[in-house]
């Protein structure tokens, strides 16, 4: 990005943001604790000697905390700049996803040439055009923008009662557990009910049959009650 936003410490470039956002996504993905510069290196596809050198300079700009011998987590403004191109790219694979009919991974790939390049602005216009939605095409979340939008509001799915109807709005659970989700259809948009309730967890009802889920896994489901 070339284009200065208001809350940035300074306009960021393209390899700049993939180190941040790949730090917010391993968060996303329930890591906790500062995400190892060799982790960080493995999955940016460079070596550990580059990511260190980049590390360095982010921490430098305030993007990113740097623990020697530890690792590294975002800083307020590094979130900020990670939440924006998430924003951005989330937004993109939703409108590809809706409009032009490719599947979520195929969406989320050809959004991710997107996300450097569009501007803040554009983005309020896409989000405005999709009707403002809370998840991408891969349930991540799409975080708000600087002008959010009122949208009624959502609760996790354990704390639901037996009895009651809802809408799937964002899964933030891992990879693997998003991926069996979505094999038993609870992805956003999907809609349910609670039919039992215990130590054990939940029962769901939806529209392809039941399905159990543990109150770990239930946590990381918002709905809105319907």
């Amino acid at each position: 990005m070339t284009e200065r936003l208001q809350g940035d410490p300074a306009p960021t470039s393209e390899s700049e943001e993939m180190y941040l956002i790949t730090v917010a996504r391993a968060a996303e993905d329930g890591r906790t604790g500062p995400l190892p510069v060799a982790m960080l290196a493995e999955h940016l596809q460079v070596s550990v000697a580059s990511a260190n050198e980049m590390v360095r300079k982010l921490a430098g700009r305030d993007l990113l905390r740097y623990e020697p011998y530890h690792g590294v987590e975002l800083t307020a403004a590094g979130n900020h700049v990670a939440d924006r191109v998430l924003r951005i790219r989330r937004l993109w694979a939703t409108f590809l996803a809706e409009h032009l009919g490719f599947g979520p991974s195929d969406a989320d790939d050809q959004a991710c040439q997107l996300e450097h390049v569009t501007t803040e602005a554009a983005a309020d216009r896409l989000a405005s055009f999709l009707g403002d939605p809370t998840a991408g095409p891969l349930g991540r979340p799409i975080p708000r923008g600087s002008t959010p939008t009122t949208r009624p509001s959502s609760i996790r799915l354990a704390d639901l009662g037996v009895g009651d109807d809802a809408e799937v709005v964002s899964v933030a659970s891992a990879e693997r557990a998003r991926d069996f989700l979505a094999n038993e259809g609870v992805v956003p948009g999907a809609r349910l009910s609670v039919a039992g309730a215990g130590g054990s967890g939940l029962l769901i009802d939806l529209e392809g049959g039941h399905v159990h889920l543990n109150q770990e896994l239930a946590a990381t489901i918002e709905v809105r009650r319907q």
